[in-house]
């Protein structure tokens, strides 16, 4: 039997959904029409609709296995279930840094992204933006998780809503000819890599797990539907991209080309979803770093996120690009990551002695499965492009 879920708020199902797809929305959803570019529309197609279901599969693994765990974040759950003997509590640690530096390296380049819009718009120094960024998005999270529940719903309802417009404006334009590019296995590595980055959501399902009482029926509903309209948003986004942009793409800032295409009204409209495609992240990923701060030290949630976001926003302000070398070494950290996470998952269903959530899908082939997929990711993640 799973222990007992305790969470600070509970959430709507329209809130959990929108938690998940907060956190795929990020950087990757912009960069994958870049990456299109260099592979076929029908290969994005499929590639999205395979990245759909290996996503599916590793979020159903990981709600079950931090169910089985009372709704806590990795780290505890590898310490509860995967961790032996008196170096339990080593393990634990070492890979509470690891995995938490994974974690503040991505919400650092969130901050900088977030900030260089705010420069654009209103030509402040960069620390100044870097700084109003941090305080304005980190606001939310310090009220705690059902204030990022119902940001998130109304954010993620905000974007669906300019992807519409931006949809509509691209085709009162003269469209692109499709450009069909020819294969080359290191283009379509590297499209599936940023594919399953781009609509993957690790800390926020175990946010639904906890926000939803662990309620399995409602905790598969999310999971299924949420990452369903975060991968019809990853088409329609790299379809109106690739029909309306005029030029050749940047790799970094694809959907701001389209609204330059189309019109400065459009222009505005691309440059406020790109902020609110970073704060849904850095709202879903601050989050979760302060659990893993408050679940592991056991202090008070909120002092636990200061604790949390305060390196981030000093390594934003003091030089992440000095983190660029590491961010690569993470992708080493991710697969580690997966794998341990399938393995403390096999033993925690073989504990359990049931799977109200997975079910077959969380038997060994799917498994296996998860391992080769993570393992495929990450090399697309650091092979070159053809």
């Amino acid at each position: 039997m799973p222990k007992t879920i305790n969470s600070e708020a509970q959430l709507t199902t329209f809130e959990a959904i929108s938690m998940i797809m907060g956190n795929s929305i990020g950087t990757g959803i912009i960069a994958v029409p870049y990456l299109a570019t260099r592979n076929s529309m029908l290969d994005v197609v499929w590639m999205v609709g395979l990245a759909y279901v290996v996503n599916v599969i590793l979020h159903l693994i990981i709600a079950e296995l931090s169910f089985n765990n009372g709704g806590v974040q990795l780290v505890k759950s590898f310490e509860g279930e995967l961790f032996k003997g008196r170096m339990k509590k080593v393990f634990s640690w070492i890979m509470f840094v690891v995995y938490g530096l994974a974690i503040m390296i991505g919400v650092s380049g969130n901050i900088n992204g977030g900030a260089q819009i705010f420069v654009n718009w209103f030509h402040m120094p960069l620390w100044v933006a870097q700084l109003i960024y941090y305080l304005i998005a980190g606001s939310v999270v310090f009220i705690g998780m059902k204030a990022v529940g119902i940001a998130q719903k109304y954010a993620v309802s905000f974007l669906m809503v300019i992807v519409v417009i931006m949809t509509a404006g691209t085709f009162t334009r003269p469209l692109n000819v499709l450009y069909t590019a020819p294969f080359h296995i290191n283009n379509l590595l590297a499209l599936y890599s940023m594919v399953v980055f781009a609509t993957s959501a690790n800390q926020a399902v175990i946010q639904v797990v906890k926000g939803l009482d662990g309620n399995p029926h409602k905790i598969r509903k999310s999971i299924f539907i949420g990452f369903a309209l975060s991968s019809i948003l990853v088409l329609i986004v790299t379809l109106t991209v690739l029909l309306g942009t005029k030029g050749t793409l940047d790799k970094e800032l694809a959907y701001m080309q389209l609204g330059e295409s189309i019109g400065s009204w459009a222009m505005i409209l691309a440059g406020i979803f790109s902020l609110f495609a970073l704060l849904t992240t850095f709202w879903s990923n601050t989050l979760a770093l302060r659990d893993v701060v408050h679940e592991q030290i056991g202090i008070g949630n909120r002092i636990s996120w200061v604790i949390a976001t305060i390196p981030c926003i000093l390594f934003a302000i003091f030089g992440v690009s000095s983190f660029i070398v590491l961010t690569r070494i993470m992708s080493g950290v991710v697969v580690l990551v997966s794998i341990m996470l399938v393995l403390t998952y096999g033993k925690s269903r073989k504990k359990a002695g049931s799977s109200p959530i997975c079910g077959v899908i969380g038997t060994l082939p799917f498994q296996i499965i998860m391992v080769i997929s993570t393992i495929i990711s990450a090399v697309g993640a650091l092979i070159p492009l053809s």
